[in-house]
């Protein structure tokens, strides 16, 4: 076990770090422990780059920051001999990709996760970026109107929401519209719209476009207007970072700070990465108020 002393170096104003001068491979002395975290709370994202860790490195590494969760629906194919770690994958032949717009991890779930970690496995030439947005600093940018009146609600989190993210040119039939409904119909969750992260304890913006479907007690109609106002809002560019993976790279992102978007403009090409993702906690009781 070393004695290492990190170096935490943002990556922009609003969200995201690289932190440099550890080996993940390597057990963490509980001081290099805290300090990550500390920055994985402070700036929604870390980042690593050039680590060289075998599939059971990985998970040792995700099980420090809580137990790591494995989703039975997910149509993710998992890494032989690792259940909990999930095989985001686009072949050369696949047109549509894996969380290829704005979202929160299992936002419809009661407890979505605390997080995930994305291990950069086989890359495309060019291409594959993800970007992250911080909710920080889109709660923070509110005016003090709009903050009072969203610190009293709840909305919806519905995974069968997810068809309307869908690219534009992915048509989706009355018929397959029914059977995502009827599929889905039981995994919802309310979740205050304006909750304290539950270690740092700043207010986030807690929607988003994937899966947030109304404010609680509001109609579906009611609610898009304003809904579609934070959604932009949200992913105003000042408070969002652009990350360029390399072989060997790792983003860890906490699920209930920001939200990220897989870009998907390598066809013709295979992206491998691995993921786990670590379960959550909740936001605590009484955040709505």
């Amino acid at each position: 076990m070393k004695n290492t002393t990190i170096d935490v170096r943002p990556v922009s104003l609003a969200v995201g770090a690289e932190i440099l001068n550890v080996d993940l491979a390597d057990p963490l002395q509980d001081r290099t422990y805290r300090d990550i975290r500390n920055a994985l709370n402070e700036h929604g994202v870390i980042f690593f780059r050039d680590q060289k860790l075998t599939p059971a490195q990985h998970l040792a590494f995700t099980e420090l920051f809580g137990e790591t969760d494995h989703d039975d629906s997910s149509s993710m194919a998992a890494v032989n001999g690792f259940p909990m770690i999930g095989e985001v994958r686009k072949e050369p032949e696949a047109t549509r990709n894996i969380g290829g717009n704005w979202h929160s991890d299992h936002s419809f779930d009661p407890l979505p996760p605390l997080g995930a970690v994305l291990l950069a496995r086989e890359l495309p030439e060019y291409g594959g970026d993800t970007l992250f947005a911080s909710m920080y600093a889109a709660y923070d940018a509110l005016s003090d109107g709009l903050k009072k009146t969203l610190n009293g609600l709840n909305a919806v989190h519905a995974k069968k929401n997810a068809f309307v993210a869908l690219p534009k040119d992915r048509a989706v039939s009355a018929e397959e519209k029914a059977e995502i409904e009827k599929k889905f119909a039981t995994r919802e969750a309310v979740h205050p719209v304006t909750p304290r992260h539950p270690e740092s304890g700043r207010r986030v913006l807690f929607v988003n476009p994937t899966y947030t479907a109304r404010f609680e007690g509001w109609t579906e109609q009611e609610s898009r207007p304003l809904l579609e106002y934070l959604f932009r809002h949200a992913q105003r560019p000042e408070f969002t970072y652009r990350f360029q993976w390399r072989e060997g790279s790792i983003a860890f992102w906490d699920n209930r700070s920001v939200w990220h978007y897989a870009l998907n403009d390598y066809h013709g090409s295979r992206r491998l990465m691995h993921r786990i993702c670590v379960k959550g906690t909740g936001f605590g009781a009484g955040e709505a108020g």
